[in-house]
């Protein structure tokens, strides 16, 4: 027997990867979900197994699709096929057959029928199949009658336990012995308390008056009276009693409501709706966890005027392709089972020459699932459709005819996503239907709509909701209502590993009774402004069921604390958020995503204030592009969801600020990946970001492959942080961070031939830095060449400085609390110099301050002090002295006045006096004095 299963699972296998984007191949589906229940009848324990794992392949899809099945995935109760009396645990064990999940009735709707009628019949249950009745019971179904078992059972546990008895009326019909077993089944349940069973009589070879008590008596019992000579089982009064009750539902007369075949099967399957909705055609109200609150407040935020668009939008793995898949579900009966899901994803990783062929039928088959869920089009119609363009003016011949729901998932930035998804609005829908969009970026939702009050964040998960992810996946067999006081508060403490920051409006739930005892009063705080991710709590929780399968929930807490980074270790675990992210990541291109790596792990530390326009120039320079191109691929990334950049900066009153921002679990996955390539033998304690994403798939790649590298926080670092060959392999350095590395005393750059960023932070004892060109022809000068910006900043002991006069391309210099380093005046020597910063100068650098006449590139100059380090007194009447107004003159004298300052150390000096210059060349100068007592700007 078992070989026997492993054979049909060998036919069943190959047919899942061309079902594994079943979204688009709809018409594969029915066929893989029969040969399932097929192979589910034999009661193998080995294809209980197998079936789960075609059922995860069949869920599965690309990208975000793919992980929300593994994050809402339930793992027990319900029947999964067969006869559910043949073997109780084997119904118990088995839920689910792909991602419908199946009622406490397999069957909700039993098709009653003589053979007469058989052709009528199966074409009534194509339709509604076709409405998302994944199993109507039909004896030419194999997961109704399946080949090889006796028959009885099924018929009698299905007409049991049936919704909806449709019973096919007609001569034959009642002169039958089964169908008149069945109608008698349906009495007996209607009898027995099955009140979710309703007789629906369909009179469509047969006159409404030919059941009144007369024909019964005179003519159906004679008939009966016959067959019982024949069957004991046959009991007439029985059957009688059913054809009275039968009598009494209201039926559907052909002729009366409609005189079409067509027509009337359409009246069939919309009774039905309104008796028992159908099976849901996603799933999504077992799989999602939380499922009626998050339709609830989904819902409410449709506008009912004409037809009514909600945009939906959040970062990767939030749950908005599991929210889109529930609300079909939640409104398949309001809309008669027109419902759709479509993802307009993972046409950006097809690059537009290449894959147009590939785009062009993604396209069509997405219009073809439109047409035959929202308008009902047959497979011989949607087959003879060649063309996309032909499929969506069909589309807009129909659609408006009827109320629809329909989601247009993952939207993306790509060009012909955001195209395809306005086509689709822009087909004519009809004035209820409603219309959902969703995208990881607001950016391309708001594109899409009319107002940004069309426009909503993913909704936030309450904590007890939380809880539950968690757990599905760290302990399947448990539940938060099931678990002790302790043990919630163990699994509050881990849920809270998964807190990010809020996005867009989102608004945080009032804990109830059962979830302060989830969380700690010091936590609360934290669920104001943050909130779940769900995704990294189905990671958290297959990581502690991978690692701490043996040990009991009351020691986790231990794990947590033994673990300086715990959430670190979950990037890592397979089929995790890593993988998903990751493969968001790898979509992207190579220059992307070093761009993205740039902006989450190292631009925004070397400005102060951030300008827009010097951080664009100076990312361009790092890039050797443009910057109308790297603010062309800034939009890209936004678009994306992994950025957020507006070119419109914030005013905080005082300065405009600029900031790209990187939500927290972006910027997380850029380190651990960046972690994954640092500097052999300091991983855990360095960044290293390589050339390409081909070299991000070998975690042993090069360090000549690396093109960013940061070392910080390493408190054993010897004198010399690396050697001199190893700075020789890293030639295509770059940019380099060293941050907080105590012990290094010395640091000499040769090699680094390509560095454009040098930037040495906390380094106490670091005396002196080098830098040295390349050993060949003279033309060939290496760092002198490349270097375009310097930062130095808390180098307390740095005597001997970098020699920078020699560096041609030296365009930006951020210096700062380094009180040692007196030989400043090299930096007028630099005449290229765009950009200076000098914070906190020791009195002993005063007198080398560069002014501005020195530095003729100059186009931002920025200065700061205390009295700590000069009497600031004599400034101000200097400042007030000043009569001239433009900026350049005035920034030029008032640094020849702190030139000739005498520093001093006086303790009589009222310290809280200080002193800030700030100037740029293309905006506008501002000077502070004396905690803004004094204040002078210009324009």
């Amino acid at each position: 027997m078992v070989n026997c299963v492993q054979k049909l699972a060998g036919y069943v296998r190959p047919g899942l990867y061309l079902g594994r984007h079943w979204l688009y191949c709809w018409n594969w589906r029915p066929y893989l979900l029969e040969v399932l229940s097929v192979a589910v009848t034999f009661e193998s324990s080995w294809m209980v197994g197998a079936s789960s794992t075609v059922a995860a392949d069949l869920a599965a899809g690309d990208d975000e699709q793919e992980t929300e099945s593994l994050l809402f995935l339930c793992h027990s109760g319900g029947a999964a096929g067969g006869n559910s009396g043949d073997n109780p645990a084997h119904t118990e064990n088995v839920q689910q057959i792909s991602s419908f999940k199946i009622d406490g009735a397999k069957h909700k709707v039993f098709l009653s029928h003589s053979g007469a009628q058989k052709e009528f019949v199966e074409q009534l249950c194509v339709d509604l199949e076709a409405r998302a009745y994944m199993f109507p019971f039909f004896d030419q179904r194999h997961h109704s009658l399946p080949k090889g078992k006796d028959f009885v059972p099924f018929i009698k546990e299905a007409a049991r336990r049936c919704h909806v008895a449709v019973i096919v009326l007609s001569e034959k019909f009642l002169c039958s012995k089964w169908p008149m077993i069945e109608l008698a089944e349906f009495h007996a349940a209607q009898q027995a308390g099955n009140k979710q069973l309703s007789m629906l009589p369909l009179f469509y070879k047969l006159a409404v008056d030919e059941l009144d008590d007369r024909a019964i008596e005179n003519r159906w019992m004679l008939r009966w009276r016959q067959l019982a000579k024949d069957d004991t089982r046959i009991d007439v009064e029985k059957w009688g009693a059913a054809v009275r009750a039968l009598r009494r539902a209201n039926g559907l007369v052909f002729g009366k409501h409609s005189t079409t075949e067509v027509g009337y099967r359409k009246e069939i399957v919309q009774s039905i709706f309104r008796l028992s909705p159908p099976d849901l055609p996603y799933g999504s109200s077992r799989e999602m966890v939380g499922y009626d609150r998050m339709c609830e407040i989904a819902s409410r935020r449709f506008v009912n005027a004409g037809p009514s668009v909600l945009g939906l939008y959040g970062t990767t793995g939030r749950g908005k392709t599991m929210l889109c898949k529930a609300l079909c579900d939640h409104s398949s009966a309001e809309f008669l089972g027109r419902v759709c899901h479509v993802d307009l994803g993972g046409m950006a990783t097809m690059e537009k020459e290449e894959m147009m062929p590939e785009r062009t039928e993604l396209k069509l088959k997405r219009v073809k699932l439109v047409l035959k869920n929202l308008c009902g089009f047959e497979r011989d119609v949607l087959d003879r459709l060649t063309d996309y363009s032909q499929g969506l003016e069909l589309l807009r011949v129909h659609v408006h005819r009827e109320p629809v729901f329909l989601a247009l998932d993952n939207v993306t930035g790509d060009e012909s996503s955001i195209r395809e998804a306005r086509e689709y609005l822009e087909v004519g829908f009809h004035p209820m239907s409603r219309i959902l969009i969703t995208s990881r970026s607001v950016v391309n939702v708001q594109d899409l709509l009319p107002d940004s009050d069309f426009c909503m964040a993913m909704p936030t998960l309450r904590v007890k909701e939380a809880g539950e992810i968690f757990l599905k996946k760290a302990a399947p067999m448990k539940s938060i209502s099931g678990l002790t006081d302790e043990e919630r508060r163990i699994v509050g403490l881990c849920i809270q590993q998964c807190l990010f920051e809020l996005e867009g409006d989102e608004v945080s739930c009032e804990l109830d009774v059962e979830e302060k005892k989830l969380i700690s009063k010091s936590d609360l705080w934290e669920l104001r402004t943050r909130s779940y991710h769900p995704v990294a709590l189905s990671a958290l929780g297959d990581f502690f069921r991978r690692y701490s399968s043996n040990t009991p929930m009351l020691r986790w807490k231990d794990q947590l604390q033994s673990s300086k980074d715990l959430f670190k270790d979950v990037w890592s675990c397979p089929n995790g958020i890593g993988r998903m992210i990751g493969l968001q990541f790898s979509s992207l291109h190579p220059s992307e995503q070093l761009l993205f790596l740039d902006v989450a792990l190292y631009s925004m530390q070397f400005f102060t204030n951030v300008d827009r326009s010097r951080w664009i120039d100076w990312v361009s320079e790092l890039h050797d592009v443009t910057a109308a191109v790297v603010e062309r691929r800034l939009q890209d990334l936004t678009r994306s969801g992994m950025i957020y950049y507006d070119d419109a900066p914030y005013d905080d009153g005082e300065y405009e600020i600029f900031n790209v921002h990187v939500p927290t679990l972006y910027k997380e996955f850029a380190e651990w990946y960046a972690t994954e390539h640092g500097l052999q033998g300091l991983k855990k304690n360095s960044w290293g970001v390589c050339l390409s994403s081909g070299a991000a798939q070998n975690r042993r790649s090069h360090l000549s492959d690396l093109v960013r590298l940061r070392v910080f926080d390493l408190s054993r670092a010897s004198a010399r942080l690396v050697p001199s060959k190893t700075m020789e392999e890293l030639h295509n350095l770059v940019e380099l961070q060293l941050h907080s590395c105590p012990n290094l005393r010395e640091l000499n750059l040769q090699g680094l031939d390509s560095l454009r960023h040098l930037e040495l932070v906390k380094l106490t004892k670091l005396v002196t830095v080098t830098l040295s060109g390349s050993s060949g022809a003279d033309e060939d000068l290496g760092i002198y060449e490349s270097l375009q910006s310097v930062i130095l900043n808390d180098l307390d002991s740095l005597t001997h400085g970098p020699d920078l006069r020699s560096c041609r391309s030296l365009h930006r210099l951020k210096l700062g609390r380094c009180p040692k380093w007196t030989n400043l005046e090299q930096i007028s020597e630099c005449p290229y110099l765009k950009e200076v910063e000098l914070i906190t100068l020791g009195g002993q650098q005063w007198a080398s301050i560069p002014t501005v006449e020195s530095l003729p590139s100059l186009q931002y100059f920025f200065l700061s002090t205390t009295g700590y380090d000069v009497d600031v007194r004599g400034v101000i009447d200097a400042v007030v002295g000043l009569e001239c107004w433009d900026g350049a003159l005035m920034v030029g004298e008032l640094l020849r006045h702190l030139r000739s300052v005498i520093w001093v150390d006086d303790s009589s000096l009222d310290n809280g006096l200080w002193i800030k210059i700030e100037w740029n060349r293309r905006g506008f100068g501002k000077l502070l004095v004396d905690n803004c007592k004094f204040v002078r700007k210009w324009e």
